[in-house]
């Protein structure tokens, strides 16, 4: 148990509308300044006056402000008015316009005129400022405040002004929600403070380690929706008052981290003996891992072709068998990573390279021999407006067709509106998963294409595209979202082709009877979210979680989001196949919001995870490139791979073991035993889950695994004689905390 230096406990409100806090003194809403300048809104009477993130007319919508919204000014640029709304319905903060076509949306209110003006929530914010700028606070209590910056994180600073939003404080430890945000500590209050959304709490109670990392999410808690976290790097838990920024000093998605990667062998260091505890074996799939499928993928997530090609040969050394790129095609403008989802012209090579770069990689790959697997996004397109536009242009003819010839204009000549799913349809919610999900528009924005003769004409002179490039392997994004019968054309295609080698499908979901759906009638794999949901609960809780199996784990995770799966087989082994795409974290769970399950770690609290998937007979695991490039996780998985790919032709079938030292408790010891065709040992992984490093010299777990000579990662001989290790003459194996050893034949 860690040492706890403090207590912490969230204010649990209800957090429907922005209520004074009166433990805090803290308030949602913005007190007017003394000798403020005031404008009312006198436009806008059939639908209110719009308002954008910042001054520009190209900005994010933020919805609109009614007629006689009162307001009160912050800065003007040229026509446009930054404003703090002090009463009236729409957004908290943001810009309108002065004029529109010589007619005014605001007017500015005669200072004698304030007093007969309503105003909102004038209670003010002094009491918890003063609390936390002078660092006076009762005994055993923090204050937090999370400052949002409209700039910087315009997504959070729109999603936290929606009614019934709330700010967690999301962690691996239970007290923290374990990843879960409808179970974290919660901040309630809200105001404006210039073109920042701030919010504060006064919190005590919980058992928190200092240093424990978390990080900050929106959730809708009227709706239970996680609806946007920080990208950012991780906070660590604060011994005194805290004040942070929302995704401040956020990391971008470049390829300029630590290459190659740190591959550091742990050091000997004093360790206790591993002790005694309670057994328990998860029964493993006896699948196979076809021929063709790669044991290990590295993603060279938003890696320019050309950056990708010079680390080829790093890549290769380290154990991998392919690499996966990001969409190639020519995409929204803009160097986010979300923009390669973004497809604007499938006939275009562009964004991350040209053609050129593209067919350097995959040669210099082949000679290295190594698989190119391609990111294609076929289910959607360039997103031309918002959902709140395209909610408005469902009651106006005139304004749907103008998106639509914005949509046009994005598009074409390969595509025309005509080519979209219509009518428009909001998918959102339970919409993700249920029978909305292949016709819907992803959050009323992802330009939704139809599965029609033109459609497929032009996807699949993307295919050709790449194929003629050299690319071999194929990655289909958000299947889930398209009909069967659509991929069928394009892996038809691509088999008839006779160059491919590899395609899986991306199934964001924990609902195994959908992945069959797509896995069984196409004949590929997809990527084992249940797995990884199943893995991470088994690691963070007592025997209960390993003993319940995935379905039960799924079902649960599923069921915390606010969603149903279909039933499946309540024993199903772990794994969906052994071909399935697996991952401690990927680059959905890391940069986009949205809970995923629960899947929400760091590079730290996934090592464990990397160590058990990289450890097994079975399965392609694709490995995200921050958790190789951490400090924190790097040195690990470099290990654990070169042991994947030292065993990956030997290994037919894997032994899982826990051990629990603590009654109730997480497994604080980890074993994986391979096996080859004969039955005889080929690989031991032992995983130390404690925050010590630990000496096995003999446990339960060893006994039932017989005898073997391994050598471990220096070399040295290790014997394993009727269960218990020997190493080069000295008794046991030592691994430090959070750590592994890996012995081969």
């Amino acid at each position: 148990m860690p040492m706890v230096d403090f207590r912490l406990q969230a204010l649990f409100e209800d957090a429907s509308s922005d209520t004074t806090c009166a433990k805090c003194g803290a308030a949602s809403a913005p007190a007017p300044s003394d000798g403020c300048v005031r404008w009312q809104v006198v436009g806008g009477h059939t639908g209110g006056i719009l308002v954008r993130a910042s001054r520009t007319l190209t900005s994010m919508e933020l919805g609109r402000l009614s007629a006689n919204s009162l307001l009160e000014e912050v800065e003007i640029v040229s026509d446009r008015l930054h404003y703090r709304k002090l009463s009236g319905d729409g957004p908290v903060q943001g810009w309108v316009s002065l004029r529109l076509k010589g007619k005014d949306l605001v007017r500015k209110v005669a200072p004698d005129e304030h007093s007969d003006l309503p105003l909102s929530n004038e209670s003010g914010n002094s009491a918890l400022n003063t609390q936390i700028s002078s660092g006076e606070m009762s005994s055993g209590k923090l204050m937090i405040q999370v400052r949002v910056d409209h700039a910087r994180s315009p997504k959070a600073a729109e999603t936290g002004q929606l009614d019934g939003a709330v700010c967690c404080l999301v962690g691996g430890l239970p007290s923290l929600g374990s990843w879960d945000p409808k179970l974290s500590p919660k901040l309630v209050q809200r105001r404006l403070d210039g073109a920042a959304t701030v919010w504060e709490g006064c919190l005590d109670g919980l058992e928190v380690g200092a240093g424990e990392q978390y990080k900050y999410c929106i959730l809708h808690a009227a709706k239970n929706l996680y609806i946007w976290e920080e990208s950012g790097p991780m906070h660590h838990w604060p011994k005194s008052t805290a004040v942070h920024d929302f995704e401040a000093g956020k990391a971008e998605v470049t390829p300029q981290g630590a290459w190659p990667p740190p591959q550091a062998v742990p050091r000997n260091a004093p360790a206790a003996e591993l002790g005694a505890g309670t057994e328990l074996w998860i029964p493993w799939s006896t699948h196979q891992r076809a021929v063709e499928v790669p044991h290990s993928v590295f993603h060279a997530f938003h890696w320019p072709f050309a950056l990708t090609c010079d680390r080829l040969q790093d890549i290769g050394e380290l154990g991998f068998q392919a690499v996966q790129i990001s969409p190639a095609q020519k995409s929204k403008a803009g160097g986010e990573w979300w923009t390669r989802y973004q497809p604007q012209d499938y006939l275009t090579i562009d964004g991350l390279g040209s053609t050129g770069d593209l067919e350097k990689l995959t040669q210099d790959a082949s000679r290295r021999g190594l698989l190119i697997i391609a990111d294609v996004v076929f289910n959607h397109m360039v997103v031309v407006a918002s959902c709140q536009e395209w909610k408005h242009a469902q009651k106006s003819k005139e304004l749907l067709a103008a998106l639509k010839r914005r949509l046009s204009d994005a598009v074409g000549p390969a595509f025309d509106a005509e080519d979209f799913q219509w009518p428009w349809f909001e998918m959102s919610g339970e919409h993700w998963d249920n029978h909305n999900r292949y016709e819907g528009w992803g959050n009323g924005e992802w330009s939704e294409l139809r599965h029609c003769e033109k459609v497929v004409k032009v996807q699949q002179q993307h295919l050709q595209l790449l194929l003629d490039a050299g690319v071999r392997g194929f990655r289909f994004d958000a299947v889930k979202h398209m009909r069967p019968a659509h991929l069928a054309e394009h892996m038809d295609y691509l088999r008839n082709s006779g160059k491919l080698l590899f395609a899986y499908g991306e199934i964001l979901s924990v609902d195994a009877p959908m992945h069959h759906e797509y896995m069984q009638s196409l004949a590929i794999p997809s990527t084992d979210f249940p797995l990884t949901v199943y893995m991470n609960r088994v690691l963070m809780n007592g025997p209960a979680a390993a003993q319940e199996g995935v379905a039960v784990s799924c079902a649960k995770a599923a069921h915390s989001e606010g969603l149903d799966i279909r039933s499946s087989e309540l024993h199903m082994p772990p794994g969906l196949s052994g071909d399935s795409i697996r991952f401690a974290r990927n680059h959905d769970t890391v940069m986009n919001p949205g809970s995923f399950y629960g899947l929400s770690g760091s590079c730290l609290s996934a090592r464990a995870c990397w160590a058990w998937l990289l450890s097994l007979h079975d399965g392609s695991v694709l490995v995200y490139p921050d958790d190789l490039q951490s400090q924190e996780s790097g040195p690990l998985i470099c290990r654990a791979l070169r042991y994947r790919a030292k065993l990956a032709k030997v290994a037919t079938s894997s032994q899982v073991g826990l051990l629990y030292l603590e009654a109730g408790g997480p497994p604080g010891f980890l074993l994986v035993a391979l096996r080859s065709a004969g039955g005889q040992l080929c690989g031991l992984a032992l995983v130390n889950l404690q925050r010590t490093p630990v000496k096995v010299t003999s446990c339960s777990l060893l006994k039932n695994l017989g005898d073997g000579v391994f050598q471990d990662e220096q070399g040295c001989t290790v014997h394993l004689r009727d269960g218990s290790l020997e190493s080069e003459g000295s008794e046991g194996v030592s691994i430090q905390a959070f750590d592994a050893a890996f012995l081969a034949t």
